[in-house]
């Protein structure tokens, strides 16, 4: 009956502990579907960062647009060191500060934060300072040539006549800056070209005898530099004068000789080809030939002006023995005729 008992009792507590374990697993392991999958996790950070940078991007943009640009420091309290502070900005060079506001000098402009030159009036000045050089120069060179011309100018006078200018009227500024720019041009000439100051306080300038020298005409220099070489020059041109004289009439006497050679030859061909073909032809031609026709048939028209050229080739055909010369009367006139005697033989 004991051990019945007991068996009953054991059988309820086995069938009672299947829930309890089943409740406990349940706690532990969470289900399935619990957390998120690799691609529901890649678009939840992929969300989080488009927010993120959404945000970010809009704090400086209303950073930007709110954020006030700090005033600039007064210039007149610039040489105290309690004006520079992180509630201004300090003065730039070439700038002047007032109440927060910087303007920029004559001659600069705002770039910025900064004044820089202005490239307008810089170049303006340039040419300013380029058109005084020349005007100047080139009137110190004419006075180095040929002694004319005045050597110190007036500054008055060259502003007269710079005023009514063409580079001036095309300038377009207004008349305070282009007094400025005057001004600069004027620091510049200053430096560039001799100044001094006359007895009655007015200021002149004129272009240094150096620079001077870069405006003289070519023909100038020429005329300059043969005078100053006159010593050398002068023989050395002569020299090469006569040696250039020499030289042509060397060249000359050899192209006479060789031409005349040349012209002899042609002469005693033509004769001996002329008696050969009378010969054969039974007398019907005649043997001889017109000395003076022969001539302007070899001769070019240009060597008919030289009288010595054929006389030497008379010459040569007076001292060949195998040549007759003898006047003969031809259509009324009397002509010196030339006729070959050697029979069969040619001239190599």
């Amino acid at each position: 009956m004991s051990s019945t008992r007991s068996g009953r009792h054991r059988r309820p507590s086995s069938s009672s502990s299947v829930p309890s374990n089943s409740l406990l697993k349940s706690i532990k392991e969470p289900p399935h579907n619990f957390f998120p999958s690799k691609d529901e996790f890649l678009r939840l950070v992929a969300v989080l960062a488009i927010a993120s940078s959404v945000a970010v991007c809009c704090n400086i943009f209303f950073t930007l647009i709110n954020r006030q640009p700090k005033p600039f420091c007064d210039s007149h309290n610039s040489h105290s060191p309690d004006s520079i502070s992180d509630f201004c900005e300090p003065c730039p060079i070439n700038g002047e500060c007032n109440q927060g506001k910087l303007e920029c000098v004559r001659g600069y402009r705002k770039h910025g934060k900064l004044c820089v030159e202005d490239g307008d009036i810089n170049e303006t000045a340039k040419k300013l300072l380029k058109w005084i050089e020349i005007h100047l120069c080139e009137a110190q060179a004419q006075f180095l040539c040929d002694g004319l011309g005045a050597v110190w100018v007036r500054e008055d006078d060259i502003w007269k006549e710079l005023d009514g200018h063409d580079l001036v009227q095309n300038v377009g500024l207004d008349n305070g800056t282009f007094m400025y720019t005057k001004q600069r041009a004027m620091d510049a000439v200053g430096r560039l070209l001799e100044t001094r100051t006359d007895p009655h306080g007015i200021k002149e300038l004129k272009c240094p005898d150096s620079l001077a020298e870069h405006y003289k005409p070519v023909a100038c220099r020429i005329r300059q530099w043969l005078s100053e070489h006159a010593l050398i020059v002068f023989p050395v041109s002569t020299l090469l004068i006569g040696c250039t004289v020499l030289f042509w009439k060397v060249r000359q006497r050899q192209y006479i000789s060789s031409r005349v050679e040349e012209l002899y030859h042609q002469v005693c061909e033509i004769l001996e080809d002329n008696a050969l073909l009378s010969k054969r032809e039974n007398g019907e031609c005649e043997p001889w030939v017109v000395a003076s026709r022969l001539r302007d048939h070899l001769l070019l028209p240009r060597e008919r002006k030289n009288p010595v050229l054929w006389k030497k080739v008379e010459e040569l055909v007076q001292e060949d023995s195998r040549v007759d010369r003898y006047p003969k009367l031809v259509k009324g006139e009397s002509k010196v005729v030339w006729e070959w005697q050697v029979e069969g033989v040619k001239i190599s």
